[in-house]
């Protein structure tokens, strides 16, 4: 279509200095007349200049091209960038634009169709069968309709059914991303309905038994009577049980609402919100049984992110843990340290002499450690997992985040 476009142009300019010369006009018209077709053959020539200069602002272009079309005999040199400009523009600009290719085409054609000849009119070019291009030939109406399809109307309506079709690949990418996230939402919707009957089972199913436990703790500490041991290990059940519901409505809380347990982080703190809490879970596994030599050297623990605390405490927690499962009876060796500028270090190792455990990302891991992996990367740390001498080790280092950072 351009080169089209180029071509008509370069022959509109040709077929409009033919008609001045048949028409032979005189005196003060016929200097118009010569001055206007200097004019358009600069303009036909320039227009290729002009396209490269402002290939990037071609909306421009057109209004320029569009307004040269409809004073000067050029042709449709509209039509080098109409298609483009109506795919790219607003609709109501595109439209407007339009109107005034079909409007100057339409003033180029009928200033042509008025040349006598064929060499003075590429309407009459194109619908004459005469070899002398000088002799006037009768106006044929259907080629001229032609040449005005082709010429005029064509562009218009390529443009619009690149538009068009445009149109219909962003609506269709629209409607793909409203479908995916309905289905997430609707996936989304589903998990919700699901994390609420887990609440609800596990609110009243496990708290109703933690809570009778809790009762009859507190019922076997007062017949304890003066057995002291047998009331400490009531007391001991009893604190626990008290602690563990304490837990379990948080972790309710968190089912049901997910998005309020994770406003800072990917991990929700339950009821941990200090490093100096560390302590109590060493103690709680000393008196299930564990042997545990354990060295805690922590700088301005109460200042670290309740995050950060929650994450260290279930971290120990599931090392113990493990060492009880897998080791029971061994000695295990407990190492936590770290500060401000520093982080967070934990080591901990036990005799392999029952189990070894297999670490993590191993087929057949233990899921306490590759929840252990996944805290350790939500906070941007790092863990290994070894086993030399005997001993199984594993080492978490976590970044330090809280006030004093």
């Amino acid at each position: 279509m351009v080169f089209a476009a180029l071509m008509i142009t370069v022959l509109s300019v040709s077929s409009a200095e033919e008609r001045n010369r048949v028409w032979a006009w005189t005196g003060p018209v016929g200097g118009a007349a010569d001055a206007v077709q200097g004019l358009s053959t600069l303009v036909a020539l320039g227009a290729p200049f002009l396209l490269l200069l402002r290939r990037k602002d071609l909306a421009n272009t057109a209004w320029g091209l569009g307004f040269l079309q409809l004073i000067f005999p050029i042709g449709p040199v509209m039509a080098l960038v109409l298609p483009q400009v109506l795919v790219r523009e607003k609709r109501n600009e595109a439209e407007t634009l339009a109107f005034l290719h079909v409007l100057g085409g339409t003033v180029w054609f009928v200033r042509d169709a008025l040349g006598p000849t064929p060499a003075s009119s590429l309407v009459r070019f194109f619908s004459s069968t005469e070899t002398v291009q000088t002799d006037p030939v009768d106006f044929n109406v259907y080629a001229a309709s032609v040449v005005y399809l082709v010429v005029i109307v064509v562009p218009v309506v390529v443009g619009f059914w690149l538009r068009a079709r445009h149109e219909i690949d962003d609506t269709r990418h629209e409607v793909a991303v409203e479908r995916a996230t309905a289905g997430a939402l609707s996936a989304e919707l589903s998990r919700q309905g699901e994390r609420e009957l887990i609440a609800r089972e596990v609110h009243d199913v496990i708290g109703h038994r933690l809570s009778l436990l809790v009762l009859h703790a507190g019922g076997i500490e007062v017949a304890a009577g003066d057995d002291p041991e047998l009331r400490e290990s009531a007391r001991a059940v009893r604190d626990n049980a008290q602690r563990a519901m304490d837990d379990l409505r948080s972790l309710v809380g968190v089912l049901r609402d997910p998005a309020a347990g994770a406003s800072d982080a990917p991990l929700s703190p339950v009821s941990v919100r200090s490093l100096s809490q560390l302590s109590s879970v060493i103690d709680d596994m000393a008196d299930a049984g564990v042997p545990v030599a354990s060295t805690v050297f922590l700088h301005s623990a109460d200042q670290a992110d309740p995050v950060l605390a929650h994450s260290v405490y279930r971290i120990v927690q599931e090392l113990l843990t493990n060492a009880r499962k897998h080791a029971p009876s061994e000695l295990v060796r407990l190492q936590v340290s770290g500060g401000p500028g520093e982080g967070i270090r934990i080591e901990s190792s036990n005799p392999t002499s029952v189990r070894v455990p297999v670490p993590a990302g191993v087929e057949g891991a233990g899921s306490g450690l590759r929840g252990i992996d996944e805290r350790v990367e939500i906070l941007g740390g790092t863990s290994e997992v070894s086993t030399d001498g005997g001993r199984f080790r594993v080492a978490v280092t976590l970044p330090w985040s809280g006030d004093a950072a």
